[in-house]
């Protein structure tokens, strides 16, 4: 038989689970003289088998076709001690041998079954995960090679059972088989096949908490568009993970301390999330229009409301913008072409459910030539389209359905209806006078958070500051302004008193 340079266990004494090592080298004369009765003698089925292998023994060994009967004929007598091998160990030993023997030469059955036995007698992890390999790496080629409808629907149900089977303890070792398996040429280009595929694999993404949310990369030979489709492929062979709710209690605190006139919309955000966590817990809120002056907040509230719930968080600025190619991506024949925003948002942190915020939706321009952004908020807003989004740049289908919209806007007037009835809106007032403090200090601690200063060097706002302060109470921008101003002053002059 072939040699292998690899050191051969079979001194050992044999038990059945050495014959799932990974370094074990099958002995066929030990498992003849298994097979033989007391007299010596094998049985007849066997003989009449194994001298079917003998008559090909002319050919010279290495021959792809006789190793194949090699394979073959061992699986066959494996078979004649499977119907008897649950209720007798020298069977079970017999059956299990011989399909080792035929796994030494790919046989994709013998392997199932050893794949199975491993997962049945609940053998440890790693002969689990090496069996389940093989025998999904071999089910994929014998897809490639069969051009049979029926067969190759057999060979997924096949797969479908393994990953099924290792999936109930190892469910992201089952994903990776399914991506294994949807990459398969057998089962991109069948349209059934891919579908069934499809259903295994979202059922096992939503079983380990994840989402996948890109199906496919369409190949380019341009070498730039595969350079940036390169960072994306692995949103296709693995799932992104859901942002969890966490303590409501703190976020609704905070929220209400730095922007109390966001009360009421605090308010339904949060009974929102405290619904969902009645059911699975992902982080979602319906889509929502922020409706109020300009200056009072509007961004900075939901930026603040996504670094408590720690959901990541982009705003696309929808002011003036006369195309849709931020939101669909810009096809590949324009030469600083890119993926949307979206998908490049969920790539960037390998989250599915961030927040994206349309900031001024009002303010919207539109091009029929080169899409209008509304039309395609309108997809994106509605879950059932928004699971479909196709990505003009990749050329593959995203699923955005978990991504949280919010939008802001001054006014409704300019907005069409189909657009707002897709929207929760909340209008929010300007704040009040007894606001501003609120609005002071944080608007302190946002400029040493972003200046990188330690809050040791806070300076103290006297009487006068407040008074001083209190000319900008006209918006919480304009206010901010100021106190950037005020704090750059002092923190200057305190540093120049030093150096003096």
């Amino acid at each position: 038989m072939k040699k292998e340079n690899k050191k051969s266990v079979i001194s050992k004494p044999i038990t059945i689970e050495s014959f799932f090592e990974e370094r074990f080298i099958s002995d066929v004369k030990t498992l003849i003289k298994e097979v033989q009765n007391n007299n010596g003698e094998l049985p007849k089925k066997v003989i009449m088998i194994w001298s079917e292998l003998q008559n090909e023994m002319g050919a010279a060994f290495g021959d792809r076709e006789l190793e194949r009967s090699i394979s073959l004929l061992s699986y066959e007598i494996a078979c004649l001690y499977r119907p008897e091998a649950k209720n007798n160990d020298h069977n079970n030993f017999l059956f299990v041998g011989w399909c080792r023997y035929a796994a030494s030469f790919k046989h994709y059955k013998a392997t199932f079954d050893l794949c199975l036995y491993a997962i049945d007698k609940e053998l440890n992890d790693e002969v689990i995960a090496f069996w389940s390999n093989k025998a999904i790496e071999l089910l994929i080629a014998e897809l490639e090679d069969t051009y049979d409808s029926v067969n190759k629907e057999t060979l997924i149900h096949q797969a479908n059972l393994i990953i099924r089977r290792v999936s109930y303890k190892a469910p992201k070792l089952g994903l990776s088989y399914t991506f294994k398996l949807m990459q398969a040429p057998g089962v991109i280009n069948n349209h059934d096949l891919k579908k069934l595929a499809n259903n295994m694999t979202d059922e096992l993404v939503e079983k380990i908490g994840g989402i996948r949310v890109l199906e496919s990369i369409e190949p380019s030979g341009d070498r730039s568009v595969r350079v940036v489709c390169e960072k994306y492929e692995e949103l296709v062979k693995n799932p992104v993970t859901l942002v969890r709710i966490g303590d409501l209690s703190i976020v609704e605190k905070t929220l209400n301390e730095e922007f109390p006139w966001f009360h009421q919309l605090t308010n339904k955000m949060i009974s929102s999330l405290q619904l969902r966590l009645l059911g699975n817990g992902d982080f979602f809120i319906p889509p929502l229009l922020i409706l109020g002056d300009a200056g009072i907040g509007k961004t900075s509230y939901s930026l603040r409301f996504s670094q408590l719930i720690d959901v990541p968080f982009r705003a696309i600025s929808l002011a003036g913008k006369n195309d849709n190619r931020d939101l669909i991506g810009t096809s590949r024949g324009w030469g600083t072409g890119q993926p949307s925003m979206i998908i490049s948002l969920i790539n960037q942190h390998k989250v599915g459910n961030p927040i994206v915020l349309a900031d001024e939706v009002d303010k919207c321009g539109g091009s029929d030539h080169n899409g209008r952004a509304l039309d395609s908020l309108l997809t994106l807003f509605e879950p059932t389209s928004a699971k479909h989004f196709f990505d003009e740049y990749l050329c593959g289908r995203c699923d955005f359905s978990r991504v949280s919209w919010i939008c802001t806007a001054n006014s409704i007037k300019q907005l069409p209806n189909t657009l707002l009835s897709r929207l929760d809106v909340v209008t929010i007032s300007n704040p009040k006078f007894e606001h501003y403090p609120a609005i002071v200090q944080r608007s302190i601690t946002t400029f040493f958070t972003e200046n990188g200063i330690h809050s040791a060097h806070m300076p103290t706002l006297e009487a006068a500051d407040w008074n001083w302060l209190q000319r900008y109470y006209t918006s919480p921008r304009v206010t901010k302004r100021a106190v950037y101003k005020w704090l750059a002053y002092r923190l200057l002059s305190s540093t120049n008193d030093m150096v003096h």
